[in-house]
């Protein structure tokens, strides 16, 4: 029983860090724009369907198609940040919302016309099982809780010691001021949604195989877990971000095995009621955004 109690909570800092390394991308998007991106989980399905391509068309190794569907994302995200995102700054939540959900069905859309809506199976990653304190584990799944603390640190070391992280930390404080001294407010709202877009492809792609499948709609569940790890992390908040994750996580995961399966997606709404009863702002303040 204990050892089974472990093992689950193994799989949930699996699948923490894979929420983890979307949610801290859509906290960073909010804490520069104050807005929810409802398209964040298309670029998540964006990057997982870029490196399917690159292994089943291309035949690259799985590492390089990582960094292919990354680059795919990051030129898309571009481009939508430009067109769109740059210009709902300081806009109304509800355009926020209109703009990002009308973005998400685009892309998801033009996926599912392009490649089909079939599932596809994906051919790539390491899937060879590794043994940790005598748990098995895949390669791939020891992987994705790696990179998800590496991302944190690299985060955590830019936005401290980078010009372009204290201008992010600069606009996502007071924008208006950060016009006033000169800095480009709109060239750092570009940088900071493509960077978040990149995250989400990053998971995507390390997440595609251990789902073994990718689809069009895989983003949709995404984005609908990634919101309340953001709101209980507090909005804004990276730190949070990444303990409100591993929270949900691992919830999720004892649910599954002692509730069951079919109420595992139901996990993530009701944490946050349970957390938002307990503590309105979230688990961590609002005011340590980055």
């Amino acid at each position: 029983m204990f050892w089974t109690l472990v093992e689950q909570v193994l799989n949930g800092i699996v699948s923490g860090s894979v929420y983890a390394i979307v949610a801290v991308g859509m906290t960073m998007i909010f804490g520069v724009l104050r807005a929810i991106n409802f398209a964040h989980g298309e670029y998540y399905m964006l990057g997982a369907f870029g490196a399917w391509v690159a292994v089943e068309y291309i035949d690259l190794p799985y590492p390089a198609a990582v960094v292919i569907g990354i680059l795919v994302t990051a030129l898309i995200a571009l481009a939508v940040g430009w067109l769109i995102m740059q210009r709902i700054v300081g806009a109304t939540a509800e355009t926020g919302v209109l703009a990002t959900l009308g973005v998400a069905l685009v892309l998801q859309n033009a996926v599912i016309f392009i490649f089909g809506g079939s599932y596809k199976y994906f051919n790539g990653g390491y899937i060879e099982p590794v043994t940790i304190f005598g748990f098995m584990l895949a390669e791939q799944r020891v992987l994705i809780i790696i990179v998800c603390v590496l991302v944190f640190l690299a985060l955590e070391a830019m936005v401290k010691l980078t010009w372009a992280g204290k201008a992010m930390r600069a606009v996502s404080q007071n924008p208006l001021c950060c016009e006033v001294v000169g800095i480009d407010v709109g060239k750092v709202v570009l940088q900071t949604f493509a960077l978040g877009a990149c995250l989400a492809a990053l998971s995507g792609a390390l997440t595609a195989p251990v789902n073994v499948t990718v689809y069009g709609g895989m983003g949709e569940i995404i984005t609908f877990k990634t919101l309340p790890i953001i709101i209980m992390g507090g909005l804004g908040n990276v730190r949070g971000t990444f303990f409100a994750a591993m929270i949900l996580g691992v919830a999720e995961s004892l649910v599954a095995t002692y509730i069951g399966l079919q109420y595992r997606d139901t996990v993530g709404f009701a944490t946050l009621m349970l957390v938002l009863m307990w503590r309105p702002h979230g688990l961590f303040s609002t005011r340590a955004r980055f």
